[in-house]
């Protein structure tokens, strides 16, 4: 499948995301949201695994603004989910670009590398990735931190969790529908 690239601003944003998500949110999956609340450049992986928990989400969440996952204990949290043998693992996370690309949020298969666009060394996670450009990496450190602002982060997270509640309200309507089939056809 080609990777979704959609600014959070798109009216269809979610909608896109949802779609591209269902068939991965099928069966034995979990989300694992990257990120600390100590940074507001790389809260958005927790914030949104926060919102996910507000909405009751019923599936399994790793990292949120409580219990975040981040640079220091995300082997652990590897460790975790190998143990639990999820048939898909969507990782999610905040990511430095261009300018012109702040606000887009990239959808596509295959493995997050955390820590990357600061020069951090960490383990790959995930069979589908969902990245959220949150600023420029032309910048200083020290000015991504001054300069990103919190509403950015928390309306991409919005959108990113609508996406997400979408494609599970997709599966579970499709489930419905299939088993409703099923128990017509025995009648």
């Amino acid at each position: 499948m080609n990777p979704l690239e959609v600014h959070y601003k798109n009216s269809f944003a979610a909608i896109k995301i949802g779609n591209y998500l269902a068939e991965h949110m099928k069966n034995n999956f979990a989300l694992v949201c990257i990120g600390t609340d100590k940074c507001i450049i790389d809260s958005l992986g927790p914030l949104t695994g926060t919102l996910l928990m507000k909405e009751n989400f019923c599936g399994d969440i790793y990292g949120t603004l409580e219990k975040p996952v981040h640079a220091i204990n995300i082997n652990d949290y590897i460790k975790t989910l190998k143990k639990k043998n999820y048939d898909s693992i969507i990782a999610i996370d905040a990511c430095l670009s261009n300018k012109k690309n702040q606000g887009i949020i990239e959808v596509r298969e295959g493995s997050i590398t955390p820590g990357k666009g600061i020069g951090k060394l960490l383990p790959e996670i995930g069979d589908v990735s969902i990245i959220g450009v949150v600023d420029s990496s032309d910048k200083e450190f020290h000015d991504l931190v001054q300069d990103t602002r919190l509403s950015l982060i928390y309306e991409m997270a919005e959108v990113i969790c609508e996406g997400i509640l979408l494609a599970a309200d997709m599966n579970n309507r499709f489930s419905s529908a299939i088993n409703e089939q099923a128990s017509l056809s025995s009648t």
